[in-house]
């Protein structure tokens, strides 16, 4: 009995020596695995740390560049938004003007084509005819300086209103002696009269006071459209 204790003694010395080390290697073994572990789980941790900087930053250069793009599409659109009301309104300007242009033609068409038929009527009415006269008769008093005049006259005067228009030209008062004025008939003329001078003539027919066409018509203009007491009509109909 005492050697079989001293077997089994010696087997659980034996098996305690060989079991010592297989702990201290699990040990290590465990230790080098938790700190694999560890660096794993730090790298890891890293790596996720970088990636969702990285992902934020991106977000954020892309919200940027977004905006960016959305600001400069705002910009461009506001532009070609403007540039199209500017086409527009300058469209617009210019066919209000082109419709004011041709309703300027028209009125103006109008007046020449009545203003002839006004004249030889005032040349008709025996008041207004005198009043035309002595206004030519006043206007070559003051631009011509020659005491000789030659007036042409149209058909159908007769010898009264000759000689009363004779006598108006002559004139002879304080500031001078009388003129020598000459008559001539010319048949193609329908109302006024032309005074000539050598030199000089002043022609205060239809033709001579309408020679001055552009004048014409900017007065008439002037007249036509200028503002009127009453909303809605020209100026030339309170006349």
């Amino acid at each position: 009995m005492s050697e079989l204790g001293t077997q089994v003694n010696e087997q659980q010395t034996d098996m305690t020596g060989l079991g010592a080390p297989a702990s201290v290697l699990d040990a290590q073994v465990e230790a080098l695995l938790q700190r694999v572990a560890a660096d794993r789980d730090r790298r890891c941790a890293q790596l996720r740390a970088s990636t969702e900087r990285q992902a934020r930053e991106l977000l954020r250069s892309a919200r940027k560049e977004a905006l960016a793009n959305v600001r400069e599409a705002i910009t461009r659109e506001r532009k070609q938004a403007e540039q199209a009301l500017r086409q527009a309104q300058a469209s617009a300007a210019l066919e209000v003007r082109q419709r004011e242009q041709q309703a300027t033609r028209v009125l103006l068409e109008a007046m020449w084509a009545a203003i002839i038929g006004v004249f030889e009527a005032r040349w008709a009415d025996a008041a207004r005819r005198i009043s035309w006269l002595q206004a030519a008769v006043r206007q070559a008093q003051a631009l011509l300086s020659e005491r000789t005049w030659r007036i042409e006259h149209g058909a159908g005067w007769s010898e009264d209103e000759r000689g009363a228009l004779a006598r108006l030209a002559a004139g002879g008062d304080d500031r001078g002696p009388p003129r020598e004025v000459e008559l001539a008939c010319d048949p193609a003329m329908r109302a006024g009269i032309r005074i000539r001078t050598p030199g000089v003539c002043l022609d205060a027919t239809v033709a001579g006071l309408l020679a001055s066409r552009a004048q014409i018509e900017s007065e008439f203009l002037a007249q036509y459209l200028a503002p009127s007491s009453e909303p809605g009509r020209p100026a030339h109909e309170h006349e």
